[in-house]
């Protein structure tokens, strides 16, 4: 996707010209020259920008943060019920990690830092995300942590251990990840 000449280069440009580097090729895909070269530019016009690869990662992970939680606001929209609120949260959660696996990849490996400012605005829809989820069941404020970190593993692990090919038995993945959701509700549900 080349910029026609005397356009403006903007950092979510070069952000949105990395992430279609990553689907494409995966992690491989972004870096500093690569992007550059989806977008028909030097390399020195995005360190303008960024100072190197990191910084475009880093980038990247808040945008893919951002994008993930819209889409899981967006799909928990008006849903009153406890027990589906949850069900659709989880469903989403799978739902972004199978259609953006690369996206998914680079968010999930880098850590969200409490103390960086640049984090501050994820963790707070993180947090708001998780008092909506959870805010319906009777969990003390501890226990809505250790919810959602129960609810963060056990996704999590499913998601990698479907993509690494290790559910080898015929029984149906999806029949499983139905039984998995069910039981986390029910576990946080007699809490």
């Amino acid at each position: 996707m080349p910029r026609p000449k005397g356009q403006t280069l903007t950092q979510k440009d070069i952000v949105e010209a990395a992430i279609a580097c990553l689907h494409k090729e995966g992690e491989s895909g972004l870096g500093v020259n690569r992007v550059a070269r989806e977008l028909g530019i030097q390399a020195p016009s995005i360190y303008n920008h960024f100072s190197g690869n990191e910084a475009l990662r880093r980038a990247v992970v808040l945008e893919g943060w951002r994008r993930f939680l819209d889409i899981y606001f967006q799909n928990t929209e008006g849903i009153e019920d406890k027990r589906k609120l949850l069900k659709t949260a989880a469903y989403t959660y799978r739902s972004c990690a199978r259609e953006s696996p690369a996206l998914y990849r680079v968010v999930t490996n880098h850590p969200l830092q409490l103390e960086d400012p640049e984090f501050a605005p994820i963790i707070e829809r993180l947090i708001a995300f998780y008092a909506k989820v959870f805010g319906k069941f009777v969990l003390s404020q501890d226990e809505m942590i250790h919810a959602a970190r129960m609810f963060n593993s056990t996704l999590h692990g499913f998601v990698l251990a479907d993509k690494a090919g290790l559910f080898l038995f015929s029984q149906s993945v999806d029949d499983s990840f139905e039984w998995i959701v069910e039981t986390l509700i029910n576990a946080i549900e007699r809490k």
